[in-house]
C-alpha cells in the first residue's frame, strides 16, 4: 500500500520574495524576478504576478513582497482599458493594452477610464500576443 504525504503542489495564488532594489508605488503593480529577486518589468514582458495592495507602497531593497501569480485580482491601469481587453506592463508596472509581440498577462474584467485606475482582471499569462492577420 502507498503511503502518502498529501499534495506536493503549491495551491497558494502568492508567493513572497525580496525587493531587488527600491521601488516606489509598489501596491497594485506587475513584478518581474530577476536573480530570484523583485523588480519592475519590462515594458511588454513575461512577468511573475501582481504586488498585493496589502504591501508597503515604498519597498527597500530586501524587503519581502507578497505577489499574485493567479486567479481574479486588482492591478493599477497605466491608460484607459477596456473589460475584455488583453493586457501587458509597462515600465512601471501599470497595467496597459498588449499589442502585438507584448507578454499578455491578463484579461481586464472591469474598466478604468485613467492612469491610475484600480481595474479588477484575471491573470492568465497566455503567452507573447501574435500578429494581426
Amino acid at each position: 500500500m502507498a503511503t502518502y504525504f498529501g499534495t506536493s503542489i503549491n495551491e497558494s495564488p502568492t508567493i513572497v520574495l525580496p525587493a531587488k532594489e527600491k521601488i516606489e508605488g509598489a501596491q497594485g503593480i506587475a513584478l518581474a524576478i530577476s536573480d530570484g529577486q523583485l523588480t519592475k518589468p519590462t515594458a511588454g514582458a513575461n512577468v511573475i504576478g501582481l504586488s498585493l495592495f496589502t504591501n508597503d507602497e515604498t519597498v527597500e531593497a530586501g524587503d519581502y513582497i507578497t505577489v499574485q501569480v493567479k486567479d481574479i485580482g486588482k492591478w493599477v491601469a497605466g491608460e484607459e482599458i477596456a473589460v475584455g481587453d488583453e493586457l501587458t506592463a509597462n515600465a512601471d508596472g501599470k497595467a496597459v493594452k498588449a499589442a502585438e509581440g507584448n507578454f499578455i498577462t491578463a484579461v481586464a474584467l472591469s474598466k478604468a477610464t485613467a492612469a491610475g485606475d484600480v481595474i479588477k482582471i484575471q491573470i492568465v499569462k497566455a503567452g507573447y500576443k501574435p500578429a494581426a492577420k
